[in-house]
């Protein structure tokens, strides 16, 4: 699967583009368990998209889990649509070549790094995962103060399942949210 133009003008690793919000090692190599936290809060104060670092249109999109779909409140920052399909195409986590991360190899690969997770994010799989389109966002803080953002939502995706969807599939998601 070809990245969408943005996604191809940001530097790769292992044949994937390295997400702008990806932290990044001392030795350049990029951690895509990890975000980067002054990259994830520059996107979000700058209206920028989290995997290409490009700036939006009038539309973002939101990908999360069903529980952050419900609750309408994502950790992850917005994205370009066809910057979050691609995503949630190839990221291993979304389309189940892992299920789960690991805090503890998170945290002993990145010593001095606070590795953390709380009730907003899922360090286990979600098999199912939204796209809501939204045309702008606020904020949120969760108790622990993780910032969370909080889409002013126009329209949301049933319930989809990255890891069967077919290309076909993918089109007609990208028809309905245009």
């Amino acid at each position: 699967m070809k990245p969408p133009k943005r996604l191809r003008q940001r530097p790769h690793w292992r044949g994937l583009p390295i997400p702008y919000v990806a932290m990044i090692n001392p030795q350049g190599q990029p951690d895509f368990r990890v975000t980067d936290q002054q990259k994830r809060h520059s996107v979000m104060k700058n209206r920028w998209c989290q995997l290409c670092g490009q700036p939006l249109g009038r539309w973002m999109f939101f990908a999360g889990g069903t529980e952050a779909a419900r609750c309408n409140a994502y950790f992850e920052p917005a994205c370009h649509m066809d910057c979050v399909v691609y995503a949630m195409q190839v990221c291993p986590f979304i389309v189940g070549r892992i299920d789960h991360a690991d805090l503890e190899k998170v945290a002993a690969a990145h010593p001095g790094m606070i590795v953390k997770a709380d009730d907003t994010f899922a360090a286990t799989r979600n098999e199912r995962w939204v796209i809501t389109k939204a045309v702008g966002y606020s904020y949120t803080r969760t108790p622990d103060g993780t910032i969370l953002n909080v889409p002013h939502a126009i329209l949301s995706t049933v319930a989809l399942y990255p890891e069967t969807m077919t290309a076909q599939d993918w089109s007609q998601i990208e028809r309905a949210l245009m």
